[in-house]
């Protein structure tokens, strides 16, 4: 991550100090989701950020400008990220009213069909026997 080499380059005293393992997830990651899809995730990433900053500020790394500017892009990149996710998951439960639409009145002509050919049937049979 790019903070992390940042706060590398910051404090160099930290060179020697092995880094957490790539699949170690932060405590807000190992709470599990939320069924609420993008406001999950955006809740999600915004308490990372804050438990990333709380990490900085902890081993004495100041934000300067320039960091502050790539944590603020990060942000906005999760919020429009959101907001995709939201528009996909809107699209999605649309396609799938539409499939249970389609579903039915399928089966609705089926149905019509096999009883006009049952009808047909029971009216030969008594018509001619």
């Amino acid at each position: 991550m790019v903070l992390s080499f940042l706060s590398r380059a910051l404090r160099p005293d930290l060179h020697s100090r092995s880094s957490p393992p790539a699949y170690s997830p932060s405590p807000t990651s190992q709470l599990g989701g939320s069924s609420n899809g993008a406001r999950a995730g955006v809740a999600r990433n915004s308490k990372e950020l804050e438990h990333m900053l709380a990490n900085l500020e902890k081993e004495g790394v100041e934000i300067d400008g320039k960091i502050a500017s790539i944590i603020d892009d990060e942000v906005a990149k999760i919020k429009a990220e959101a907001v995709r996710e939201k528009i996909n998951e809107r699209k999605r439960n649309e396609m799938t009213v539409l499939q249970a639409i389609a579903c039915v009145a399928v089966g609705f002509i089926m149905g019509v069909e096999w009883y006009e050919y049952a009808l047909r049937a029971a009216i030969k049979t008594i018509i001619f026997g």
